[in-house]
């Protein structure tokens, strides 16, 4: 059985250093998409987001209000028309992402020591940085109340009745507290990326000995032992190349750009290794039920490309539908996500990591279980030789 694992393995890298494209979906495709990634989400967080104010007042106040939304760093004021009709234009052309809106006798009705209205109209067409603005208004609109309270009040009911207010909401960031968002996306974009490319890889190598007839002479007389080894020979010079990747993932957003690892490296590493794993029990699954490689190859982009939006790592898993709840279950990445998260941020208990682990493994041997005999006894049947 070490043989035939050792010449199946020398078997497919003697394919890919004389097949082009094959060697290319392993090799600078992987590390072109991770390296546009990285470079796209390299600034870490979105900041000079811009807005724009619509200041019906023209008092010291909202000049005051004007100018900290222009100081403050996740937004920039890039226009200040005097109407809202110009400033709907410049949301609806894409110049701004938030209208804030000034109303006349904001001066006044605080110098009365009621309370002015500060509305802030947001494009929620682009949910991510709006939303990011209209937290950064609100912060810099509640800091400037903050600071005009005690002032006012004094001024209004004299120095007598100013007192600090007797319950204070305070939050605390537990895990990514810079609000990262390199470390959020760029540590799930990259294995999103690679296990898909990896089932694709998988698929390829699995299926072009069908499509090419050449398993009967790969593996067709070998007895089934012989012949699993061959098979997990083949797959695993994939596993080592992508393992590798992984492991370069990890160095750039850890290493380069400095996102320390909370938890354990080791569990991450393996963590990458269990993913690939139970992508090649889907793989032997997929191949093994259709014996044709242009089906598997269609099945491995659409169920590895819909992984991502399914993970609950971005969009909220538990609010969903409950197809997609089932979906994201039925999903190796979400697992994977799952324990990045935990050992990347949170410095999850290693014990906690484990069942994400146990999960992934599960999908390997669901899938090989049933793929894998399929795919041997293809090797006996020459019908199934030669599909496209």
């Amino acid at each position: 059985m070490a043989s035939a694992f050792a010449s199946a393995l020398r078997r497919e890298a003697r394919f890919l250093a004389t097949h082009f494209w094959d060697l290319a979906l392993v090799t600078w495709v992987p590390l072109a998409l991770m390296a546009l990634v990285a470079i796209q989400l390299s600034a870490g967080v979105m900041r000079e987001l811009p807005i724009v104010v619509v200041d019906q007042d023209g008092t010291a106040i909202s000049r005051e209000l004007t100018r900290r939304l222009d100081a403050a760093p996740g937004v920039s004021v890039v226009a200040r028309p005097g109407e809202m009709g110009a400033a709907e234009r410049l949301v609806r052309s894409g110049k701004a992402y938030a209208v804030v809106l000034i109303p006349v006798d904001t001066e006044r009705a605080v110098l009365r020591g009621a309370t002015a209205s500060i509305t802030t109209f947001y494009n929620a067409s682009y949910s991510t940085p709006a939303g990011a603005a209209l937290r950064e208004v609100g912060n810099v609109v509640q800091g400037y109340a903050a600071a005009l309270a005690p002032t006012q009040t004094a001024a209004v009911a004299g120095p007598g009745k100013v007192r600090r207010p007797p319950i204070a909401a305070q939050s605390a960031v537990l895990f990514n507290p810079q609000g990262g968002y390199e470390l959020q996306l760029v540590a799930l974009i990259h294995p999103a990326l690679l296990h898909l490319i990896f089932m694709v890889a998988a698929a390829s190598a699995l299926g072009r000995e069908l499509r090419d007839g050449t398993i009967g002479t790969w593996i067709g007389d070998e007895p089934p032992a012989r012949a699993a080894a061959a098979v997990a020979g083949k797959l695993a010079l994939y596993l080592a190349i992508f393992t590798g990747w992984g492991l370069l993932a990890i160095g750039y957003v850890a290493g380069l750009r400095g996102w320390p690892v909370a938890g354990s490296v080791a569990m991450l590493i393996a963590g990458y290794a269990a993913m690939y794993l139970a992508y090649i029990g889907v793989t032997l699954l997929v191949v093994g039920l259709t014996l044709t490689m242009g089906k598997a190859l269609s099945v491995a982009g659409l169920y590895a490309g819909a992984s991502f939006a399914f993970a609950g790592a971005i969009f909220p898993i538990e609010s969903a539908s409950a197809f997609a709840r089932l979906w994201s279950a039925l999903l190796p990445y979400s697992a994977f996500a799952k324990l990045l998260a935990e050992q990347w941020i949170m410095a999850a208990p290693v014990t906690q990591s484990a069942r994400q682990l146990l999960a992934m493994l599960a999908f390997l041997l669901v899938g090989g279980a049933i793929g894998l005999p399929r795919y041997l006894s293809a090797a006996q049947r020459p019908e199934t030789w030669g599909r496209r």
